[in-house]
């Protein structure tokens, strides 16, 4: 596939590691005549973890992060800590991205959350789509995150999701309130797909642009769909109501990122709404970036969003 446009100016206003990344993206896309079965796409899942595997040992390893298998009401996940994690600080309770077919609770995110904020964080391994879809998903994230209610106890809590965790997170934030359950006290969303029906101008100006196609990113999100309408509130976060409830927000996003503009339209209810919100957007960034534990732009984002929710905490 060719490359994706990257020309001189842009290459100026970025790092050089960034550079290099970009230079090497293709906005990979598959056309709708190639079907997207169950078996290609547990293959895709296995190829992206064998590479994941090297990166979250890396990080493992270089942090001395220790994690541990646990089962929150009975929903499998991890808790991952750093050799001088604060147990009486806040908990991070972290959902994990990959376009909801694939990623583990063990995911960079969760890592780099453990070894950077010294906070104990309690990833859910939710069942992956196809196997499961979102109402399914949703309920054992909820298990989950009763659990880490339970487990903080009197400690705040930093509900923290990366593209597709992202919408999973927000979904299980409106759902803990319709319910009457205990809110998180602040929330991250990075790169956050809370629409996920297609709707939004970076949904069509970014799907070459970034590192994969805005068009096989909603394809990908159909086996999480299913049956549901994708612009309900359980599906798309986006459309929910929106009150004062909702806790202190962070969102991070990048030019490139096909996201974009839900951080933007998300800014606008969390504003009307009036609840504190804190938006940090990087020139020349792509989807998923804040993942990369050694990129410039990358770091600067973390420190950023961490150092905003520690007021909170």
């Amino acid at each position: 596939m060719p490359k994706v446009k990257f020309t001189q100016a842009q290459h100026n206003t970025v790092s050089k590691e960034a550079a290099a990344t970009i230079s090497t993206m293709t906005g990979f896309d598959l056309p709708d005549f190639v079907p997207l079965t169950k078996r290609m796409i547990v293959n895709m899942r296995k190829q992206f973890q064998a590479g994941e595997d090297k990166n979250e040992m890396a990080i493992i390893d270089g942090h001395q992060l220790n994690v541990k298998h646990i089962r929150l009401n009975d929903v499998p996940g991890m808790l991952i800590t750093a050799p001088d994690v604060d147990m009486t600080k806040g908990v991070v309770f972290n959902v994990h991205g990959g376009g909801f077919i694939m990623g583990t609770a063990r995911d960079r995110n969760g890592l780099l959350a453990a070894a950077e904020t010294k906070m104990p964080v309690y990833s859910v391994d939710y069942t992956l789509s196809p196997e499961a879809t979102a109402m399914t998903i949703l309920a054992e994230v909820e298990k989950f995150y009763r659990g880490v209610v339970d487990e903080a106890g009197s400690r705040p809590i930093t509900i923290v999701g990366s593209s597709a965790g992202s919408t999973i997170a927000a979904s299980t934030i409106v759902r803990a309130h319709t319910k009457g359950l205990q809110l998180p006290t602040t929330a991250i969303l990075m790169c956050p797909a809370i629409d996920i029906s297609g709707n939004g101008d970076s949904a069509v100006f970014n799907n070459h642009r970034d590192a994969m196609s805005t068009h096989l990113s909603l394809r990908l999100a159909q086996s999480y769909i299913g049956d549901n309408d994708p612009m309900s509130p359980d599906i798309s976060p986006m459309y929910a109501q929106i009150g004062d409830w909702f806790p202190p927000t962070v969102m991070t996003t990048g030019t490139r990122d096909a996201m974009l503009s839900n951080v933007i339209r998300f800014t606008d209810k969390l504003r009307t709404a009036n609840v504190p919100n804190y938006e940090i957007i990087k020139d020349g960034m792509w989807h998923g970036f804040t993942w990369e534990e050694k990129l410039p732009e990358a770091v600067a984002t973390r420190k950023d969003m961490w150092r905003w929710i520690m007021q909170y905490n």
